[in-house]
């Protein structure tokens, strides 16, 4: 989506953003190659995005480009402590009326991990199927598939939440869910209780974040906690997409599951010392440097 993050006054900086833009973006700063799976219209920003894509190294081999569509857009207000307010113009956007096709099958089937999230399910009935299907298809083509919960109480009901995840519990590989997105859904209870839930629903690997409190990864019966990193926090928008980002990437390049908490946590931190959700994305050198002085 096009992004308008606020920057004081009437003034909006144009970006774009998005979870899995947000988290395609962090890979492909990582070094990984990245594809993205979604459509946009024929107008300002669906060209805009593709071309932002590109830049960044992320593969448009997946993206649909819909005539007579539009792409959906959204804008961001943060308030004094860097959390973050989003109005979104969306509905009915070629995102949300996306078909799968036959090349984006293709693009998933030749890649290593597929993630995807409930904000993905959660813009139109279509998309919430389309997403099931893609799971499948990732599943049955040997990929690592990774889900973020990622509840918007303005997209949709808990319930309905609740039973679209259960659809493509199955073919979960990892789970990740922020105490806020769990608190929403469940009421508010300890990480061990949070995690059993999702246990019960036949996923092995649950990561819970809780922001400054850190995060805990539940990798079988090995549990592991990491301390959240301190910085000056100007915008907590794509942390979480940062969190998954590092998390993933780390294990694609062999990291143990301690390493790759950390690693995670990092490039969360790091993410939310500027605006908008992929400005403050750091590279892979940038990471390992504030990795190294972080541990001091």
């Amino acid at each position: 989506m096009a992004e308008f993050s606020h920057y004081g006054g009437n003034r909006y900086y144009l970006s774009y953003s998005g979870d899995s833009v947000n988290l395609s973006t962090s890979v492909a700063r990582l070094g990984l190659r990245p594809a993205v799976i979604s459509a946009v219209g024929d107008d300002h920003f669906g060209r805009g995005f593709i071309g932002f894509a590109s830049s960044e190294g992320i593969s448009t081999e997946g993206i649909q480009v819909e005539k007579g569509g539009f792409t959906g857009l959204y804008f961001i207000d943060v308030g004094r402590e860097g959390e973050h307010e989003f109005t979104y113009f969306r509905k009915g956007s070629s995102a949300s009326s996306m078909k799968l096709d036959s090349r984006q099958r293709c693009v998933i089937r030749k890649s290593a991990v597929f993630h995807f999230s409930g904000i993905a399910q959660a813009i139109s009935s279509l998309s919430r199927r389309e997403c099931a299907r893609a799971c499948s298809v990732a599943a049955d083509g040997g990929c690592f598939v990774s889900y973020d919960v990622n509840f918007r109480p303005k997209l949709w009901g808990r319930d309905e939440a609740l039973d679209a995840l259960e659809e493509v519990s199955g073919n979960i590989d990892l789970l990740l869910v922020s105490s806020e997105d769990h608190e929403l859904l469940f009421g508010r209870e300890e990480p061990n209780e949070a995690v059993k839930r999702y246990m019960r629903m036949g996923i092995e690997n649950i990561i819970y974040k809780a922001g400054k409190l850190g995060s805990a990864g539940y990798f079988g019966k090995r549990k592991i906690y990491q301390t959240a990193y301190r910085v000056e926090v100007v915008d907590t928008t794509g942390a979480g997409d940062a969190y998954d980002a590092g998390f993933l990437c780390s294990q694609l390049m062999g990291m143990s599951f301690s390493e790759s908490l950390r690693m995670a946590s990092v490039n969360a931190a790091l993410k939310c010392r500027k605006k908008g959700g992929t400005r403050g994305l750091p590279s892979l050198n940038v990471l390992r440097k504030a990795m190294g002085a972080m541990a001091k």
